[in-house]
């Protein structure tokens, strides 16, 4: 604390500053849930994102999650449109497209993006989805079902 006393302004500020860029520059890019694809864990950041709208919804909402996300990039091949939908996701629950979210070359896609997830989307929420055909197997109590014992006596 001393040192602080005795060196100038001009002195501490190369200091400071260069620590908020080491600090602060990754934070700032990981920080925007808009370019999810960006982030270290996309898939994990989606999920943690999207869970707290699915919990009151379904069972395991993780699952349901991962499911969306599978299906939306599967049937999205654009990198922008898919990073705004899925922000979407993470935003309301459901997928949302917003004009604001894309640029204005990629606005008209919207109607035919949004045609094309809605039935992997629905499938996954409320058919038979991957998420639901990997469930069917799990009792209510969470534990995963066991083969019937075989009686070995002759």
């Amino acid at each position: 604390m001393n040192l602080l006393r005795h060196l100038s302004l001009s002195a501490l500020s190369p200091f400071i500053l260069s620590s908020l860029l080491v600090c602060g520059m990754p934070t700032l890019s990981m920080a925007d849930a808009r370019r999810l694809s960006l982030m270290p864990d996309p898939r994990g950041e989606f999920i943690r994102l999207c869970a707290p709208f699915m919990v009151s919804r379904y069972a395991h909402p993780e699952a349901i999650c991962d499911c969306v996300r599978s299906a939306l990039i599967g049937e999205i091949g654009d990198r922008d449109i898919l990073d705004a939908i899925l922000y979407g996701v993470t935003e309301r629950g459901v997928p949302t497209l917003n004009e604001n979210w894309l640029s204005p070359e990629k606005q008209p896609l919207i109607q035919r993006t949004m045609t094309a997830i809605a039935e992997p989307t629905l499938d996954c929420m409320f058919g038979n989805g991957p998420a639901k055909r990997a469930l069917e197997n799990v009792p209510i109590d969470g534990f995963p079902a066991m083969p019937p014992v075989q009686d070995l006596a002759p």
